[in-house]
């Protein structure tokens, strides 16, 4: 969408979060773009035009969104991942792919203990997260049972 239509869309009484939804940006990207661009907001007159240069109505307002916030934004998400579990079978030859999603975390964890944990991770051809989420589920099984 260039930054006319969505100043038009504003003018036809179109909300900001409406647009942002429609484009799956949200009205903060949305307002960002247009003060990017050039534009101010007063309450009184909308959004006008304060930039030097043309006014920059036929540019995709992706033009103007930083990619530094996004790259931050989906730093934090949700991250899915395939996990193979077993189907029915004791001897765990029946394995299938799941989609499990995860959160991603991030925390400080001592030199020593983290280069072993790599190290054991290629030995045992796992990954990382694998083994810690291992640990923590044991842990947590323990500490349950002495409550």
């Amino acid at each position: 969408m260039t930054i006319g239509e969505i100043l038009e869309a504003l003018g036809q009484g179109k909300a900001l979060a409406d647009i942002g939804k429609e484009l799956t940006v949200g009205k903060e990207k949305i307002s960002k773009a247009l003060k990017n661009a050039g534009y101010l907001f007063n309450r009184g007159t909308g959004w006008t035009y304060a930039g030097a240069d043309p006014e920059p109505l036929n540019k995709d307002y992706t033009d103007f969104i930083s990619s530094r916030k996004s790259v931050k934004k989906s730093m934090t998400s949700n991250v899915p991942t395939k996990e193979l579990t077993n189907v029915g079978s004791k001897d765990g030859l029946n394995k299938r792919n799941n989609n499990v999603v995860r959160k991603r975390s991030s925390f400080d964890i001592d030199i020593e203990l983290m280069k072993d944990l790599k190290i054991q991770a290629v030995i045992h051809d796992k990954n990382v997260y694998e083994i810690v989420e291992n640990a923590i589920r044991k842990e947590l099984t323990e500490m349950k049972k002495r409550k």
